[in-house]
């Protein structure tokens, strides 16, 4: 008995990178979209939260204007300049996880981790991306479809408390 095709997956995302400025002393707050690429989930380097960051990481959707396919974006604060890792039509990442490098010496060093659904294959794989570059390190294919929605973060080993082991 085989499988039945799974129907065309389109995304209806309508989410957009935006900046928004909030000046107390005017009373103002001004709304600016900074891209026309669909994204959600957007992650950065956590070390730099609540601070200036320059790189940050989200997953485009197909169907919008720009990139008409799933990928994982960075974005280039400081030259506005944008990257995309493309999934594929049917292969959507989940949320992107800043890996920092050891002994890492700019933002962007260190790697990215997702989950990647293959919505036609009923599949999915655990993939590696260079955060600097978005160049695929790793793929490892897992041994059954993991749904969209994982949320993570990353921990190293050196924070975690001796005695949890």
């Amino acid at each position: 008995m085989g499988r039945r095709p799974r129907p065309r997956h389109r995304a209806n995302i309508r989410s957009y990178n935006r900046r928004w400025v909030i000046d107390l002393a005017a009373d103002s707050v001004d709304e600016q979209i900074i891209d026309d690429l669909a994204v959600e989930i957007p992650t950065l380097n956590e070390d730099f939260l609540r601070a200036e960051h320059r790189y940050q990481y989200a997953v485009s959707f197909p169907g919008q204007d720009g990139y008409g396919g799933y990928g994982i974006v960075k974005y280039d604060r400081t030259t506005g300049a944008r990257r995309v890792h493309r999934a594929g039509d049917a292969r959507l990442p989940g949320e992107a996880v800043f890996v920092p490098a050891a002994g890492a010496t700019r933002e962007d060093d260190g790697c990215l981790l997702t989950v990647v659904s293959d919505l036609e294959q009923d599949a999915s794989q655990f993939l590696v991306l260079d955060a600097s570059g978005l160049d695929r390190i790793a793929i490892v294919h897992l041994p059954r479809r993991v749904t969209g929605g994982i949320h993570g973060c990353w921990i190293p080993d050196t924070d975690l408390d001796a005695s949890a082991s």
